[in-house]
């Protein structure tokens, strides 16, 4: 009923009937004559004069219903708009197998690129030409890394950022869906607003020798699997099975040991801080080309930084009355891992780091706390002796 009412009386308005006091029906223009449902009648003259005569009141610019002033969407061109070379600009890239997404803050790039050679070349191309800030990325196991090592070659300002970190920033932001160009957005605001310090630029050289290093840690991980396995086994067949791959990965761990030794030989900056680090008993090569494949930043901060780098520094946790104990949190694995077995060592035959675990083993404190400290104070020992190029000498540790 409501619907009639409202359709007749937009009927009558635009028909303009009789009882509007308007003109009859007969005296009216075809330009002007309406059916019964309400529309206008065109002369097909008056439709060609029309869609070819320009409103003199409208301005000769762009439609704003045309393709350019839409909002952009992500595309495998990279989308520009102009800008000052003043303005700072934040950019993130949320990186996939085979493309990544760019977006900034402010938004004056927005793409989809493949994650290939020739997309790193256009991304580059794209920003060395304005004042970049900051490039925000996320770690996503490897994918990441020709880009990084792209964006470092042309000097621009590169960080790593760790993903459980940026998604408590986007739920804190309210930014509950995720795809990968609202990624790249996040991330972008992310890099805006933290700020956080860009990577150092890695050389060649260093980025060789941590694929060495990795390979040397996965061939291992391998062998403490197959290890662990024989233990279990039964069977005549699979215990040979096991036995020959044992024996296959300690050859290839060999192999791989000889050329990161040689590696490092070849090189006077690893050779040098390789004979710094190794000075310190119980640390011996393994520890020290991971130290120097991944943790290039040695030597170069002071005790904090560098125990909180490596995941070592201890984190308070209080509210209130809380008081709750203090945990070691986040930092790079890899480094951690090879620095437990070194305190491990060193807890026997460093005289400084043995007498540091048996005082806080006399205080009562737990097996694990107490190696934690041995761990932090052997890497600040050693951060000190890079810092100073200086061999290990136990009176000044």
């Amino acid at each position: 009923m409501l619907t009639s009412m409202v359709n007749n009386s937009l009927i009558g308005v635009a028909g303009g009937g009789e009882a509007s006091g308007a003109k009859p029906r007969e005296k009216r223009s075809a330009a002007s004559r309406a059916d019964t449902s309400g529309r206008r009648e065109f002369d097909r003259a008056q439709v060609l004069k029309t869609d070819t005569e320009r409103e003199p009141r409208r301005h000769r610019g762009t439609s704003p219903n045309s393709r350019l002033s839409r909002r952009q969407t992500a595309s495998s061109y990279l989308q520009v708009r102009d800008t000052t070379m003043s303005e700072p600009i934040y950019v993130g890239i949320d990186v996939a197998k085979d493309t990544f997404d760019v977006n900034s803050s402010p938004q004056l790039f927005k793409a989809c690129l493949p994650n290939t050679p020739e997309g790193h070349r256009q991304l580059c191309k794209a920003l060395k030409d304005h004042a970049i800030a900051l490039i925000a990325l996320e770690a996503t196991g490897g994918y990441e890394r020709p880009i990084v090592a792209e964006l470092l070659a042309e000097s621009l300002p590169v960080v790593v950022v760790n993903p459980r970190q940026v998604r408590d920033f986007a739920k804190g932001m309210g930014e509950l869906a995720k795809t990968d160009p609202i990624d790249a957005g996040v991330l972008a605001q992310f890099a805006q607003i933290v700020q956080p310090a860009p990577k150092t630029h890695s050389t060649p050289q260093t980025a060789e020798l941590t694929e060495m290093v990795r390979r040397r840690r996965q061939l291992s991980d391998l062998r403490t699997q197959e290890s662990n396995r024989l233990s279990t086994i039964c069977n005549k067949q699979v215990k040979k099975s096991i036995h020959k791959m044992i024996k296959l990965l300690d050859s290839q761990i060999a192999q791989v040991d000889k050329l990161i030794c040689e590696y490092i030989d070849a090189d006077d900056n690893f050779k040098a801080k390789d004979r710094i680090i190794q000075s310190a008993p119980g640390v011996g090569p393994q520890t020290s080309a991971m130290l120097i494949a991944n943790l290039p930043e040695l030597g170069s901060l002071n005790r904090q930084q560098i125990a909180a780098l490596a995941g070592l520094a201890p984190w308070d946790r209080s509210s209130g009355k809380y008081t709750g104990k203090a945990h070691i949190f986040g930092g790079r694995k890899d480094v951690r891992s090879v620095l437990y077995m070194a305190a491990f060592n060193a807890r026997r035959f460093n005289p400084v780091i043995c007498d540091l675990y048996h005082r806080l083993t006399e205080k009562g404190k737990p097996y694990k706390v107490v190696l934690t400290a041995c761990m932090r104070k052997l890497l600040i020992i050693l951060n000190t002796m890079i810092r100073n190029q200086t061999l290990w000498t136990p009176k000044i540790s």
